[in-house]
């Protein structure tokens, strides 16, 4: 990588970060098959809808297990966990180099900002960003009763000096969760900060359905694997109660249909306008990890944008050859030719090595940061 030209493009644009569930790994799973299942159930017009319910309440009874439910340990760090820790370590080395590189940035003329877009549910950004002190904006406001609105995005923060007239930008991470948040709640037509109390919530409905749901593996499909797992299955409400319950999440479901069954869907349209918007500004860069461009919606939004905007940079890193070859076949999918050649897709050129967080953070941001005076 020519890391020189990275830190000049880097100093020098808007600067957008785009990434996914990749980062969390080893501590979360990726979502595997997940979407794919729940998308296949949406459709299926065989089963009752009894079987549906046990389907569904077993398919986002696992998320529930391996994702959500271990979010508050994010929080405890007394509770001893070697994968959390790692993970944690990687989000703090990603924000103190980025929070170091735009403090350094010598144009006066953009703003210290980082845009940090991402579709994880998780509260592992939040965690990292107090833990370390560093001014970040969650689109809320508020102290007894904190609301979301978009409004309360792009605010410059600046500090002066206590005994001279000094004043100086203080960079800031906007974090724009398009995928919503575990510690998001709906209350009417407005989203407020509820912290992780619903998952106590949900985890009392899931313990009394959790032995009756069906287990399955990534390589099941709901025809060859949840039409006959259900049959020896009897309806009962701890199903429809655990999925009730679920529904305090305000989050998108991990289905290809995200968007139709959910009330805040007008917050989530409204979140991906404006990371459309941040891509059609002149002298752009977004970098995205840990995600593999199979969302159709951020996928369009992305080409979209590239090829209505000359001078946008993407820069799209890749996992290992496999996962390249993945993304480049998604970025092909529904949408014209890129026109201006402006998205690259890297992968590390050790193939001895993956290109995982710490990689990124210690032969990408870490080598800019070294290169900068």
């Amino acid at each position: 990588m020519d890391i020189e030209k990275y830190k000049n493009t880097i100093q020098d644009c808007n600067l957008n970060f785009l990434v996914g569930s990749g980062l969390s790994v080893p501590y979360f799973s990726t979502l595997g098959n997940i979407e794919v299942l729940l998308t296949e159930l949406d459709k299926n017009t065989t089963l009752t809808p009894n079987e549906k319910t046990i389907i569904r309440a077993s398919i986002l009874g696992k998320y529930f297990k391996t994702v959500i439910s271990k979010n508050p340990q994010i929080i405890d760090e007394t509770i001893p966990d070697v994968s959390r820790d790692e993970v944690l370590v990687n989000y703090k080395n990603f924000l103190v180099y980025l929070n170091t590189i735009v403090l350094k940035r010598k144009s006066t003329i953009l703003n210290k900002q980082v845009n940090l877009f991402t579709t994880n549910i998780d509260i592992f950004f939040e965690k990292a960003l107090e833990n370390n002190q560093l001014e970040y904006n969650d689109g809320f406001y508020g102290r007894f009763k904190p609301t979301f609105n978009l409004t309360n995005f792009k605010n410059s923060l600046f500090k002066k000096s206590l005994h001279y007239d000094n004043t100086s930008e203080i960079p800031v991470f906007n974090l724009l969760k398009v995928h919503g948040s575990l510690t998001w709640e709906s209350d009417k037509d407005k989203i407020v900060y509820s912290g992780l109390r619903a998952i106590d919530d949900v985890q009392v409905k899931f313990n009394a359905v959790e032995s009756d749901l069906i287990d399955f593996t990534k390589s099941a499909t709901i025809d060859s694997h949840f039409t006959t797992e259900v049959k020896s299955k009897t309806i009962s409400s701890n199903y429809s109660e655990f999925l009730e319950e679920y529904k305090k999440f305000a989050v998108v479901n991990p289905t290809k249909e995200k968007f139709q069954d959910t009330i805040l869907n007008l917050q989530y349209y409204e979140l991906l306008r404006l990371f459309s918007n941040e891509l059609e500004k002149e002298n752009t860069i977004l970098i995205v990890f840990g995600f593999s461009m199979a969302d159709e919606h951020i996928r369009e939004i992305v080409t979209r944008a590239a090829n209505s905007n000359p001078t946008l940079t993407i820069k799209v890193f890749a996992y290992d050859n496999s996962a390249k070859l993945e993304i480049e076949a998604n970025l092909k999918k529904g949408s014209a030719a890129i026109r201006y050649n402006n998205i690259e897709v890297i992968e590390i050129e050790d193939t001895t090595k993956k290109f995982d967080f710490k990689t990124f953070n210690d032969e990408f941001l870490k080598a800019i940061l070294d290169k900068i005076d």
